[in-house]
């Protein structure tokens, strides 16, 4: 049975369990017909328990800070929320999402290294907020860019096979930006400013992952609209809670998706697939084709 496992790396705060937290809220939806992922582990309970908290701080119209002071690296930690991949009620494979605390300043931990390096996939999180509202400083403070290209160039040259085959750049808190054609722009501009040392270093190496580039809005209502005059972070306010919903959480699920369909692709070889294409290739196409029939991708999705 295989496992696909994606790793999640960036700062504390910057959105990565808010991100998961989001996705969890949305999988009823998405879990319909053919396809399912079941979770398996209680602390996929847990990222459930943390939309709803989310939501009543949403709902109280309390303005608060997306990032507090003093955040430093500490000891790696992994949490694993781990998915029944199944097709017709018949698993398939195993889908690992882990969830990475600490260890984003200073040295490279070597266990991040390592667990980064085995992954069929990154998702390396960035807070919008931060790096559209804040000075680079800090921005490289709290996205910590340079840790992020040291610690993909450490997993991309060291001749291992068991590399990432995708590195998604997934832009959370980004609702203000997201809300206009203009805002689009600015952040896909401000993005690709920061970040385009680390895409050409990743198309240069022997074998380079597929790159992405996605925004994801956690809670539609929520707008991020000051700095905080006392702390200097990034504010936001809320609309009517009537509003509150997600929007966007699937496109993770549907890189990941589209990257496990292609390694099946390869893996079968030509016979074999046409051995199955009545079967389990085809119905994960016909489910992405579902997904994206149901969502509207915005201007600044993009694979670069």
């Amino acid at each position: 049975m295989e496992k696909f496992e994606v790793v999640m790396i960036g700062n504390t705060a910057v959105g990565k369990t808010s991100m998961l937290s989001a996705l969890s809220n949305e999988l009823d939806e998405y879990n319909t017909g053919k396809i399912q992922l079941e979770p398996t582990t209680h602390e996929f309970r847990v990222l459930q328990e943390q939309w709803n908290e989310m939501a009543a701080q949403v709902e109280s119209q309390k303005p608060f800070t997306t990032l507090s002071t003093g955040i430093e690296g500490a000891l790696v930690d992994f949490v694993e929320h781990k998915f029944n991949f199944k097709v017709d009620g018949s698993k398939q494979a195993t889908v690992l999402f882990t969830d990475t605390r600490g260890a984003m300043t200073g040295a490279l931990d070597e266990s991040l290294v390592a667990r980064v390096n085995n992954a069929f996939g990154v998702f390396c999180v960035v807070d919008a907020s931060v790096l559209m509202e804040c000075p680079a400083s800090r921005n490289e403070q709290y996205n910590c860019p340079k840790f992020v290209k040291r610690l993909l160039k450490e997993v991309y040259t060291d001749g291992d096979d068991k590399q990432p085959r995708f590195v998604a750049f997934v832009l959370t808190k980004c609702e203000k930006y997201m809300a206009t054609k203009k805002g689009q722009k600015e952040l896909s501009a401000t993005f690709h400013k920061v970040y385009n040392n680390i895409v050409d270093m990743l198309h240069k190496v022997e074998t380079p992952p597929n790159i992405y580039a996605l925004a994801i809005q956690t809670m539609t209502c929520v707008s991020f609209f000051k700095l905080s005059d006392q702390t200097g972070f990034p504010e936001f306010r809320v609309l009517p809670k009537k509003d509150l919903t997600t929007k966007d959480c699937a496109y993770p699920l549907v890189i990941l998706l589209k990257e496990v369909i292609n390694t099946i692709d390869e893996g079968i070889g030509f016979f074999g697939r046409l051995w199955r294409m009545l079967g389990f290739v085809t119905d994960l196409r016909d489910y992405l084709d579902e997904v994206d029939a149901n969502i509207e991708i915005p201007d600044f999705y993009e694979e670069l």
